[in-house]
C-alpha cells in the first residue's frame, strides 16, 4: 500500500508556519536592522508588553522541554518571564523554537507545581502528604543514605534519572554515595539504535546533511514533528525538500504528518524495516549500482561477499513480510542508489523491537554501500564539543550492580532499566533507598502499573524520595519529594549533535527560582554535606562549589577559547555567523551561507588507526577504525554479526506466514508534537491544542470490526484493556493501532480540565485561564498494557510489538475505564527473558551464527555498562 504526496514545495508555506510560531525572526530582524540592514520586516511590538513597557531584560538560556536542547531568549519583566523565543545565534536551531518550547513559560508558573518540601502522611500513593522545611527534609534523606552506607552494601541504594541534563551531577552524587545501582530511562527511548550504530561506525548517532542532499529514506521518525533533533532537523529537511528539490520517502505505520508531507509513504508492518533495507541493499548491489571501492577499503567486509550474503533478501520476501509492493522495493533502492548524495534516517521505529539493533544495523547499510558516509548531502558522523568536571570527582562504588548492568544483556551498553521492577520483585538485589529524578517510571514506563507496584510496597522499597516539581502518578508514590527547579531557573552545561557545526550551550537561571525551589546539583551538596559535614568521610570534597553558576562554570574552564562572561551573554559558543531573517540561514562574515567540513574519518593523520591508498587516515571509532559491517564481539556471544532480519515470533510462523487473526493487531504509540510523555500536560497553551488520544484504527478495519468514528473501543493485550474512542482514519496499517503514549495523566488542573480555582496545592499562585478552560480531557495512557520486554542485544523496550485485539466497547464501559493484572505481566516478562543472552530462545533464533554454542562464555555481572 503506498499513497504519493504533493511535493514540500507546495506545502513549504504551511510547514514554515508550524515551525515558525507567529513573531518567530521578531528579536533577528530587529537586530538586522539596528545593524545596518535594509528591507527587514520589523516586528514593531518586539520588546513591548501588553502594557506599553519594555521588557527589563533578554536572557538567552538552553530549552529542556525535551532532549533537544534549542536555544532560546526570554523576556523578562518585573522579574517575571513573559515571552519565549529562539535565540538567533544559535548555529543549529537558529532562531527558532517548536511549539513545546514557545510554551515553556507553563512549566514555571505551573498552578500545580511543587514549591517546597513534601513529606507522605499517608498511605503510598494517596496523596496525602504534609509540608516540611528544607532541613527537615535533608535530615531525613541523609539519614536513610548514611544508614545504607553504614551498611557496607551501598548498592542497595538505587538512583534513577531520566531527562537529566546535569552535565554529570548524578554520577558524581552516586560515586560519593558509593553506590553503582544507577538507572535511567534510555532502553525505553533509544537503546537499540545507540547499539546498533556504536559497533558498526563508533558513535550511537548520526547527523544527516538534510539540508544538500538529494535523497532521504524515512524509516520510522517523525522528523518533522517529534523525532530527535525535530526542530534544527526540520528546518533541514525542509531546505533540503524545497530548495534542493530532494525526495522524501518515509516508511512508518502511521501517517505521521511527516509521512504526509513525503513524497512517498508505505505503511509497512511494524519492525520490517529490516528486511525491506536488507532488500534494497540486494538490488543496489546486484544491479552493479553500489560503492564498491567505498565497500572495499572503507568496510571491514568485502563487496562481493557481501553481495553473496544479501542474495536471499529478495524484494518478494521483503513483500511478504512488510506488505510494501516488491515493485516499489526495486524503484526506489534503484533511485535511492542513482542519485547522490542522498541518506537515510531512523529513529524509535525500527529500534523499539525484539531485535531493534539488527534493524538499525540493517537501515545503516543503505548509505555505507552507497557511499554516502560522510560527505556533503550524506549520512553524517555526529559533530560534539566536550566540558569537563570541576575538581577532584569521587572514586565510586567497586562492587558491580544487576539492576545497572544485568549479565543476562551483555551487549546492552545504555542499561535495560524498564526490566528492573521485575528483578527488584525476584529478589535480584535488594533496595533499600529509591532516589528519582526527571523520571516518572509508573506512568512513562512500560509495565508501568508493576512500577508502582513494587514501589508501593514498603518491603522492596523502604525508603523512597522523589527530586521533582510536578506532582503525578510517580511523584504521588513517594515518601519525601524535594522541589526541583524548572529548566528556566537553573545552570546546566549542554553539547548535542544536532548540527554540522558543534557547539556549546549554557541552560542559566533568567528569573529567580519561584518558593522554596533548588536545583539539582545544590539539592545533592546539601545531602552529602549532612551526611559528612566536617569532611572525614572524604565526601564533602567532591562537592567543593559554591552554587550552580560556579559548579558549571568549572565545567567548562578547560575550554579553550570560551569567555565565560561572553558566554552568558550569548547563551552559545562558538558563535559562526549571524542569522539572515530572510532565508533563515546563519551566514559568514562574507555574507554568505556558512558551509561545514566533511570527510572526517578520511583525512590524512599519521597517528590515524587505518591505512587507506598508502596513507594513514583519522578513520572511524571502531577498534580498526573502518566501518564495521561484520561485528565480531556480537558473534563470540551468539548473535548475528552482520545485519540481519528477524522476524517477530509473536507476529509470525516459522515460514513466514502470519500468526495474527480473529481481530488481533498490534499496538504502537507515538508522541504529539506538542507533547511530551510526562511534563506538558499541564502546560495550558500546549494541552489546550490537543487535549485527547483518540486510537488510531484503519477506516476499512473498523469496518469490519463493527466500529464507527468517535466509538468506544476495548484495546485488549495479553495483560490488560482499556477503554478509548476510535479515530477511523486510512493513514494507518490496517494490522496496527496506534495510541498517542503522552496524555491521560490524572494530575493538574489544565492536564484534568478541573475548573477549581484557588492556590495551588502546594505552594504555586493561581492561574486565572483556570476559568477559561473550555474543553474536555480526553486522555487515555496506554503503558499499562505494554508488556516489559527487551531487545537482547540493544536492550530497549519493544513498546511497538504488543499484540492486541480490539472490539466495541462492552455493556457498562466507560471512556477511560482500563484493568491490568500484574501477574501476567510477570508472565510476559519471563517470556521476554528467554530470548535473553542467557535465555532458552537465544540459540533457537540464531540457527544460522556457526559456533560452539556450548563454549559461549557465562553471564557476568560486571561493574557498569
Amino acid at each position: 500500500m503506498e499513497l504519493t504526496r504533493r511535493r514540500f514545495m507546495q506545502l513549504g508555506a504551511a510547514t514554515g508556519a508550524v515551525l515558525a510560531a507567529e513573531g518567530l525572526f521578531s528579536h533577528s530582524d530587529a537586530m538586522e536592522l539596528e545593524l545596518g540592514g535594509s528591507g527587514v520586516a520589523v516586528d514593531k511590538s518586539m520588546g513591548i508588553d501588553n502594557k506599553g513597557s519594555r521588557f527589563d531584560k533578554v536572557v538567552p538560556y538552553t530549552c529542556l522541554v525535551c532532549n533537544i536542547e534549542d536555544g532560546g531568549l526570554a523576556y523578562i519583566k518585573d522579574g517575571r518571564v513573559k515571552k519565549l523565543e529562539g535565540n538567533d545565534k544559535h548555529v543549529s536551531t537558529r532562531g527558532r523554537l517548536c511549539a513545546k518550547g514557545n510554551a515553556g513559560i507553563g512549566h514555571v508558573y505551573d498552578p500545580d507545581r511543587i514549591l517546597y518540601p513534601l513529606k507522605r502522611t499517608g498511605p503510598r500513593g494517596s496523596g496525602q502528604y504534609k509540608r516540611i522545611s528544607w532541613d527537615e527534609a535533608i535530615t531525613e534523606v541523609a539519614g536513610k543514605l548514611k544508614a545504607v552506607i553504614d551498611s557496607g552494601h551501598p548498592n542497595e541504594t538505587m538512583v534513577h534519572w531520566g531527562r537529566d541534563r546535569s552535565g554529570g551531577a548524578y554520577g558524581r552524587f552516586m560515586k560519593t554515595l558509593g553506590t553503582n545501582t544507577g538507572v535511567n530511562h534510555t532502553s525505553t527511548c533509544e537503546s537499540s539504535k545507540k547499539i546498533g550504530m556504536e559497533p558498526t561506525w563508533g558513535p550511537d548517532i548520526e547527523t544527516p546533511d538534510f539540508a544538500n542532499t538529494k535523497y532521504i529514506l524515512n524509516f520510522g521518525s517523525n522528523i518533522l514533528e517529534s523525532a530527535y533533533f525535530h526542530n534544527p532537523y526540520a528546518q533541514r529537511v525542509v531546505e533540503g525538500t524545497v530548495e534542493g528539490k530532494a525526495k522524501l520517502v518515509t516508511f512508518d505505520v502511521r501517517l505521521s504528518n511527516t509521512a504526509a508531507k513525503s513524497d512517498e509513504w508505505f505503511p509497512i508492518f511494524p519492525g520490517t524495516d529490516a528486511v525491506v533495507a536488507l532488500a534494497m541493499a540486494n538490488v543496489i548491489m546486484s544491479e552493479g549500482l553500489a560503492d564498491t571501492d567505498f565497500i572495499n577499503k572503507w568496510t571491514n567486509y568485502p563487496a562481493d561477499k557481501l553481495a553473496a550474503y544479501l542474495k536471499q533478501y529478495t524484494p518478494e520476501m521483503a513483500e511478504k513480510y512488510s506488505g510494501m509492493p516488491a515493485a516499489d522495493i526495486r524503484r526506489i533502492a534503484i533511485e535511492f542508489a542513482s542519485v547522490k548524495p542522498a541518506t537515510t534516517y531512523t529513529y524509535r521505529g525500527p529500534a523499539k523491537h525484539l531485535y531493534g539493533s539488527y534493524n538499525e544495523r540493517c537501515t545503516m547499510l543503505l548509505p555505507i554501500i552507497t557511499g554516502n558516509i560522510e560527505v556533503k548531502g550524506g549520512y553524517c558522523l555526529p559533530r560534539g564539543m566536550g566540558y569537563g568536571q570541576p575538581g577532584d570527582g569521587p572514586e565510586g562504588g567497586k562492587e558491580p550492580s544487576f539492576l545497572s548492568s544485568p549479565p543476562d544483556y551483555p551487549l546492552a551498553g545504555h542499561k535495560v532499566s524498564h526490566l528492573v521492577p521485575f528483578w527488584i520483585k525476584e529478589g535480584k538485589q535488594k533496595i533499600k533507598v529509591l532516589m528519582r529524578y526527571m523520571n516518572s517510571a509508573a506512568y512513562t514506563f512500560p509495565a508501568a502499573s508493576v512500577w508502582k507496584e513494587v514501589q508501593m510496597d514498603e518491603k522492596l522499597i523502604p525508603f523512597s524520595f522523589k527530586i521533582d516539581n510536578q506532582m503525578n502518578e510517580d511523584t504521588a508514590l513517594f515518601d519525601i519529594i524535594l522541589p526541583d527547579c524548572s529548566y528556566l531557573e537553573r545552570w546546566d552545561p549542554e553539547s548535542m549533535p544536532s548540527s554540522l557545526w558543534p557547539w556549546l550551550g549554557l541552560r542559566q537561571p533568567v528569573v529567580k527560582p519561584l518558593g522554596e525551589a533548588i536545583e539539582f546539583r545544590e539539592i545533592c551538596k546539601m545531602i552529602i554535606n549532612k551526611i559528612d559535614p566536617d569532611g572525614s568521610k572524604g565526601m564533602k570534597k567532591s562537592w567543593n562549589f559554591k552554587d550552580g553558576e560556579d559548579y558549571v562554570k568549572q565545567q567548562f574552564a578547560g575550554v579553550k577559547g570560551l569567555d565565560w562572561e561572553t558566554f552568558k551573554k550569548n547563551g552559545v559558543w562558538p558563535i559562526y555567523g549571524k542569522l539572515n531573517p530572510a532565508t533563515g540561514k546563519i551566514t559568514g562574515k562574507d555574507g554568505n551561507p556558512i558551509v561545514a567540513e566533511f570527510g572526517l574519518p578520511y583525512k590524512e593523520d599519521p597517528k590515524g588507526k587505518v591505512t587507506v591508498d598508502g596513507k594513514k587516515r583519522a578513520g572511524f571509532g571502531t577498534g580498526d577504525g573502518k566501518i564495521n559491517i561484520h561485528v565480531a564481539s556480537w558473534e563470540k556471544l551468539g548473535f548475528n554479526p552482520l545485519p540481519v532480519f528477524k522476524a517477530h515470533p509473536w507476529h509470525w510462523n516459522k515460514d513466514g506466514s502470519s500468526k495474527l487473526g480473529g481481530g488481533q493487531m498490534v499496538l504502537t504509540t507515538f508522541k504529539w508534537n506538542v507533547h511530551v510523555q510526562s511534563r506538558t500536560p499541564n502546560v495550558k497553551l500546549l494541552t489546550e491544542m490537543i487535549h485527547s488520544n483518540p486510537a488510531w484504527i484503519n477506516a476499512g478495519t473498523a469496518k469490519k470490526l463493527g466500529i464507527k468514528n468517535g466509538d468506544l473501543i476495548r484495546i485488549t493485550s495479553g495483560v490488560g484493556y482499556i477503554v478509548i474512542k476510535a479515530r477511523t482514519t486510512e493513514g494507518i496499517h490496517p494490522m496496527v493501532v496506534a495510541v498517542s503514549n503522552t496524555l491521560g495523566t490524572k494530575f493538574g488542573r489544565f492536564a484534568t480540565a478541573s475548573k477549581m480555582s484557588g492556590t495551588g496545592q502546594y505552594g504555586a499562585a493561581d492561574d486565572a485561564d483556570i476559568k477559561n478552560i473550555w474543553w474536555k480531557v480526553e486522555g487515555v495512557n496506554p503503558n499499562d498494557i505494554i508488556p516489559a520486554v527487551a531487545d537482547p542485544i540493544g536492550g530497549s523496550a519493544t513498546w511497538f510489538d504488543t499484540v492486541v485485539k480490539v472490539t466495541p466497547a462492552q455493556s457498562g464501559d466507560k471512556f477511560g475505564d482500563g484493568k491490568v493484572d500484574n501477574a501476567k505481566h510477570v508472565e510476559f516478562f519471563k517470556e521476554g527473558m528467554q530470548y535473553a543472552y542467557s535465555g532458552s530462545k537465544h540459540k533457537e533464533m540464531h540457527p544460522e551464527v556457526k559456533i560452539d554454542w556450548d563454549k559461549l562464555p557465562k553471564p557476568e555481572l560486571k561493574k557498569g555498562h
